[in-house]
């Protein structure tokens, strides 16, 4: 099986590296690329053409792990601005699981507007299989 890209878009450094490690873990994961927050993660995208052309094969990313609470670009505006662009990059294929400390129901309902994200994450709870069984749902 060809490992899988991801990016990560969550503000707290220590909970992209967790989860880095809980991916590296899962043996399904390649390259991971990381943003700090939505708006850097949209400059990622809109970089699209420049990081097609690196040609490593890694971009885009299979699915990136979006955190709900950011400051400048949070993750419900990062989806909408992702949605418009989608189909205009070439990104249909990207699929979005919220990776987020929120368990709030009216979060859940909000992310499942979209038919692109698979999933939602709770940060507390997230072990190496359980994130394995999750990427192999929301990726095959």
């Amino acid at each position: 099986m060809k490992k899988i890209s991801v990016l990560i878009v969550d503000d707290d450094h220590d909970d992209r590296y967790l989860l880095r490690r809980s991916l590296e873990m899962t043996n399904m994961v390649g390259k991971v690329f990381e943003a700090d927050d939505g708006k850097t993660a949209m400059e990622f995208f809109a970089q699209h053409e420049a990081n097609m052309k690196d040609g490593s094969g890694d971009y885009p990313p299979t699915i990136v792990f979006l955190d709900v609470n950011m400051p400048l670009v949070g993750g419900f505006e990062f989806l909408e601005q992702f949605a418009s662009i989608r189909g205009d990059k070439q990104l249909t294929a990207v699929v979005v699981m919220m990776y987020t400390s929120s368990e709030r129901e009216e979060d859940k309902r909000a992310a499942a507007r979209h038919d692109f994200v698979r999933g939602f994450v709770t940060k507390s709870s997230i072990s190496p299989d359980d994130l394995a069984e999750k990427l192999a749902s929301a990726c095959g």
